[in-house]
């Protein structure tokens, strides 16, 4: 039973000391800027789509008449050798072309194939910018050196304690008879 009350008193004790003697952490508030931007957009999608092109192109080549029939013939022999040079084609895809001359028909004939075209359009009709700013207080934990004052008096304050502290249980002990 003595050292129950004893170590009672030594547990009070101590945690006086070490709980009430601790320098408190002092708190500011500092405000900080959130800032939210909320953008909304409307817009307007135009598709625009063109047909495919099939073209056909035929011009008569004429024939030299000038009355003289060897110059004549000599003539339209080098118009038919030199236009049946010109007979080529090109395909890209769904895009062709082709030009032929026709010796028996003395015609040159161009065909032309051109694909379906696609055109997209993107107009913004309204547009909203919505700024939000938000004051949140956040704690911040500023933690300040203790001072030389501070020390001594805490440590006088302790001193202080455990002289209390034994003045109480040599006091209880004269004045109990239990503990004799």
């Amino acid at each position: 039973m003595k050292k129950l009350i004893y170590y009672i008193i030594l547990f009070v004790i101590s945690s006086m000391v070490f709980t009430s003697c601790s320098s408190a952490k002092k708190l500011k508030q500092e405000n900080t800027l959130l800032k939210n931007e909320i953008q909304k957009r409307d817009s307007i999608k135009n598709t625009v789509i063109n047909r495919a092109i099939d073209d056909k192109l035929v011009t008569p080549i004429t024939q030299s008449q000038t009355g003289n029939i060897v110059f004549d013939s000599l003539v339209n022999a080098k118009v038919d050798e030199i236009l049946s040079k010109l007979n080529t084609s090109k395909k890209s895809g769904d895009n062709s072309y082709k030009l032929i001359y026709d010796k028996l028909k003395k015609q040159l004939e161009f065909y032309a194939q051109i694909a379906q075209t696609k055109n997209e359009n993107t107009a913004v009709k309204n547009e909203k910018v919505k700024t939000i700013i938000q004051v949140k207080k956040i704690p911040i934990a500023v933690e300040k050196n203790l001072s030389k004052l501070e020390k001594f008096l805490m440590g006088l304050g302790i001193l202080a304690l455990f002289y209390i502290g034994f003045k109480i249980v040599f006091l209880i002990r004269k004045k109990t008879t239990v503990w004799e």
